[in-house]
């Protein structure tokens, strides 16, 4: 931490990592990165696609490129680019691993984060930072370079940040269907009362499960769930007018409107860059 006085980079770096026995973040670092696509052997501590918690280390994710997503504590999280989400140390979550994954893990020693730790947060990952992560990761820097390097990024991820969309997961087995279809597609437009139908129960038990379950009505979780399949398709380049379709609306301007409700942004401001 930079406090007032005389110490040096290198005191506060060993102030840090005092007693610590971190396999994956080195000993005289405040935070390293991984892009998960590329899993070592070497690092059994790095994320992965099974339920997991980290207890020496909070976990900044976010997309390098594109878009991404990670579920923490039963709930999904979309990140657009410049989004993040921080996850305190201790807590559950699961991440995407595969290939083609562009999630990305910044993961910082505890000591160095000096902002509240409490709760899963949404953090600003602005395109300095992942530019400045980027060299940090893949280039050579002295002891002073890196700390200095270091302590900005955790700067800059402290910025107040642009909501995201949280999409809560339910546990309970019988909505799992529904919300399962929802995900693998969007655009599905059966009612309560198909779903009803299809599930061999009323209505009224499925609408009074989801509230319970997810603290939104069907109708609410539906919406959500289709706007964060709708941040991915425009943020991987796909037409408004067929991502429009592709979570359910016939109509665009109708879904830009739904998707400004949502999120407080326009779908160009989704697109790739």
């Amino acid at each position: 931490m930079i406090t007032p006085g005389n110490r040096t980079a290198a005191d506060i770096v060993a102030e840090a990592t005092e007693g610590t026995a971190d396999t994956l973040i080195p000993g005289d670092y405040l935070l390293t990165l991984r892009e998960l696509r590329y899993r070592s052997p070497l690092e059994p501590e790095m994320c992965t696609e099974r339920p997991h918690r980290h207890d020496n280390h909070h976990v900044v994710f976010f997309a390098m490129r594109g878009t991404a997503q990670v579920d923490v504590t039963g709930s999904r999280h979309p990140l657009t680019l410049g989004q993040g989400v921080f996850v305190p140390a201790g807590v559950e979550h699961t991440a995407d691993t595969s290939p083609t994954s562009t999630l990305t893990a910044v993961y910082i020693r505890p000591s160095a984060w000096e902002r509240s730790v409490g709760t899963v947060r949404d953090v600003t990952v602005n395109t300095a930072t992942r530019e400045m992560l980027t060299l940090l990761a893949y280039r050579g820097l002295s002891r002073d370079q890196r700390f200095r390097a270091q302590r900005l990024c955790l700067d800059f991820m402290a910025e107040p940040a642009t909501p995201g969309l949280e999409l809560p997961l339910p546990r309970n087995p019988l909505i799992q269907p529904i919300t399962r279809q929802l995900l693998e597609h969007p655009e599905d437009a059966r009612s309560l009362e198909d779903w009803a139908w299809l599930l061999a129960t009323s209505g009224r038990t499925i609408a009074r499960v989801f509230r319970a379950d997810t603290g939104m009505t069907f109708s609410e979780w539906r919406t959500v769930a289709r706007m964060s399949a709708a941040v991915r398709l425009l943020g991987e380049g796909t037409p408004v007018g067929t991502v429009s379709r592709r979570v359910g609306y016939s109509n665009p301007s109708a879904f830009a409107t739904a998707l400004k409700r949502i999120t407080g942004r326009v779908p160009q401001e989704f697109r790739a860059r």
